[in-house]
């Protein structure tokens, strides 16, 4: 059998992974731990609530909509101009380096942002399924929320978790708009109190903003760690 790392280096490695990291984790901690706030105020929330569906409704909506505009034009909710890029040496919005690789998509011809895109796809299938009634409540509101929370998690760590793949990078993305699709359903279903809706809708827009600026860090990060210095560098 192998020797095992001592202690120390182990708690090395961690400490430098935490600091290469540090600003991907803050949002993507703080969104977590907004996500377990979020299912703990649902689970004992009191089904009192009575009219005002339709806004509410039209309110989740209208964050589809912010959210599909975040990924087709994501420099109008970026923090650096960098984000705002296209032309020679830019693939999706990203550096045509190789380093960006695992976060573009070849699609209808055109290579395309996997995150943007997932967005994208994600807004669009729970604005149709919110328009038709497709939520599968059938297989129990608890089970449908749950389902919700863990697509909405996993969304939220996405950039820890996709491997460098950029089809896994995509579905994640798009699974994470349907979560939250998920559990605003649920939360509809259990006719819950006005003020625990209006608390969801308002996490819905924090976790949307948390991951958008999680993974401007990653490209932050990537660039940082590259001995090159293009035009196109994240900053």
């Amino acid at each position: 059998m192998g020797a095992s790392l001592p202690a120390s280096c182990m708690r090395g490695s961690l400490g430098h992974y935490i600091r290469e990291h540090w600003n991907q984790l803050v949002y993507v901690v703080l969104a977590e731990l907004s996500l377990i706030v979020t299912s703990l105020v649902v689970l004992m929330a009191q089904p009192i609530y009575m009219g005002q569906t339709s806004l509410l409704r039209a309110v989740f909506a209208l964050i589809c909509v912010i959210g599909i505009i975040a990924g087709v034009s994501p420099g109008i909710l970026s923090f650096s101009g960098a984000e705002r890029r296209d032309g020679e040496g830019v693939s999706g919005h990203h550096p045509d380096c190789g380093r960006f690789n695992g976060h573009t998509v070849n699609l209808l011809g055109k290579r395309r942002c996997a995150g943007c895109t997932g967005l994208v796809v994600g807004a669009v299938a729970s604005l149709g399924g919110l328009a038709l009634g497709l939520a599968p409540l059938e297989l129990g509101i608890y089970n449908v929320f749950w389902g919700g929370v863990i697509l909405v998690g996993l969304g939220l760590a996405q950039h820890f978790i996709d491997l460098g793949n950029e089809w896994v990078h995509l579905l994640l993305n798009i699974l994470f708009v349907v979560g939250a699709w998920l559990m605003f359903e649920s939360i509809q279903g259990l006719v819950l109190d006005l003020g625990v809706q209006v608390y969801f809708l308002s996490m819905t827009v924090f976790w949307i903003w948390a991951r958008i600026r999680a993974s401007q860090w990653t490209h932050v990060g990537v660039c940082a760690g590259c001995p090159r210095r293009c035009v196109h560098v994240f900053e």
